[in-house]
């Protein structure tokens, strides 16, 4: 009987000190089961500037404990089967079982904030049409706009913002594609365009194809070699899902699975090192569709988040002869960066409903946002002559890679707009960097074509000048 006793009590104290004895260290570690970035040392610099050190370390001990993915896969497993309850940190339960991101139950007010992004996409929209390029912003509905009646009960669902924000779109002219009624009309067909559990936060195969379809019949009006996806491009299957997505928490839902038929080329890696992109949205892709090309089909230079890296890529992959893609959020706002480089024939630019927040678009860098106007334009309006100046090479600095090479220009005044010429008929808008000097990025073979040409035009508090190799 002692013996039993001892064995319980060295039990009970490994229970207890186990989860310490394992407890995560690790720098920038990130948890799964919840998808974020685990707390970091109290005690670092960082950390100790919040002033708040007792609801520090009590975060980094609830977030570092061993077994915390286990427990909290526990409780919620046992809570499920018990309770019917969904008590996961990125999923509720709907009525019918249906699952939605925790997360999604808080909207917007509409604010200043949603004008100040509509004006960002009416620049976006001007500057491409000034230089003759069609341009298409695309609105994707979150799941509890299509799937109402299955949202959690009590969840306050509240839209407004969204009529509001699309009012601000057409007071402005902007060309917009918004997804919605194609996906409820769908739905209401007996089509799931989205899954009711698997990938709660996101279209599913089926529901990015009639959105993606949607986006390339209104290009096609002005570009009619757009190719619209018909069933003879894909193949439609089912995968069975057993867990949620970033979570062990078990399912069992089969959900479409549509494969695109086309040839292509990836190009993706020959960019990849060399372009820019913000480290917290990352993705690029760079594909070519043989087929397409021969039929004239358009380059397209398309923004897009998480619903289209996710399921709608390989529908423009099929529409389009080539077919660029950049994360958006942050990207976005560094737009001609990418238009330089990539010279698109349309341009895209894809946003979620719930991304339109200053989590994924920047206030004050949307609000900064100006972009160049053509140079013919703005040389049409300009009355007084450029002054040819020479082009001290010194001054000039040019970073050349493989694919990419960027040249920039140490500024020795206040430019309001410039631009990087090349040759009789290449011009490249010249953009600020941290440092204040102005710079643009090209493909290497365009500069190896073109370096003793380059001219650099500047407007500034001088007026304007022609900095060139005379």
């Amino acid at each position: 009987m002692k013996i039993l006793r001892v064995l319980t009590i060295i039990s009970f104290f490994i229970v207890i000190l186990l989860p310490v004895l394992t407890f995560d260290f690790r720098k920038d570690a990130a948890s799964e089961i919840d998808n974020r970035k685990l707390a970091e040392n109290p005690f670092s610099e960082e950390a100790m500037a919040s002033g708040d050190l007792t609801g520090n370390i009590e975060k980094y001990v609830e977030d570092r404990i061993g077994f915390r993915d286990k427990m909290i896969l526990s409780y919620t497993v046992l809570n499920d089967r018990i309770f019917g309850k969904m008590v996961h940190p990125s999923y509720v339960y709907g009525k019918e079982r249906y699952v939605f991101g925790a997360g999604l139950n808080v909207y917007p007010c509409y604010s200043e904030y949603h004008e100040v992004f509509a004006d960002m996409v009416l620049k976006m929209q001007e500057y491409c049409e000034e230089r003759d390029i069609p341009f298409l912003f695309v609105f994707n509905p979150a799941k509890p706009a299509v799937l109402t009646e299955y949202i959690p009960a009590g969840m306050d669902y509240n839209r407004e913002w969204v009529d509001l924000f699309l009012d601000a779109l057409d007071r402005r002219g902007v060309h917009y594609v918004d997804n919605t009624e194609v996906l409820r009309q769908k739905t209401k067909e007996g089509e799931a365009v989205f899954n009711k559990k698997y990938d709660a936060n996101h279209w599913n195969d089926l529901g990015a194809l009639y959105g993606t379809n949607q986006v390339l019949e209104t290009l096609q009006e002005e570009l009619p070699q757009i190719h619209v996806n018909g069933e003879k491009d894909l193949i439609f299957d089912a995968v069975r899902q057993t867990t949620l997505p970033v979570s062990e928490f078990p399912i069992d839902e089969m959900v479409p699975a549509i494969s695109v038929k086309a040839a292509y080329e990836d190009l993706t890696e020959e960019y990849r090192e060399e372009l820019s992109v913000n480290e917290a949205f990352p993705t690029f892709h760079y594909y070519t569709n043989p087929e397409r090309i021969k039929e004239g089909t358009p380059r397209a230079l398309v923004f897009q988040g998480s619903y289209m890296n996710g399921y709608g890529y390989k529908y423009f992959m099929n529409g389009f002869g080539e077919y660029i893609y950049v994360h958006d959020y942050q990207n976005v706002i560094d737009f001609p960066y990418y238009f330089n480089i990539f010279q698109p024939e349309c341009v895209v630019f894809e946003a979620a409903e719930y991304t339109i927040s200053n989590d994924y678009f920047d206030y004050e860098r949307m609000k900064a946002m100006n972009l160049n106007p053509t140079l013919e334009s703005a040389l049409r309006e300009e009355e007084n002559p450029i002054q040819d100046v020479e082009l001290n090479a010194e001054d000039l600095v040019v970073e050349k890679g493989k694919k990419l090479t960027r040249i920039t220009w140490r500024v020795d005044s206040d430019v309001v707009y410039g631009w990087l010429k090349t040759g009789e008929e290449k011009v490249y808008d010249l953009m600020k960097n941290e440092a204040g000097n102005v710079t643009a990025t090209i493909l290497t073979e365009e500069y190896e074509q073109c370096m003793d040409t380059i001219q650099i035009i500047l407007y500034d508090g001088n007026g304007w000048r022609r900095l060139m190799f005379l």
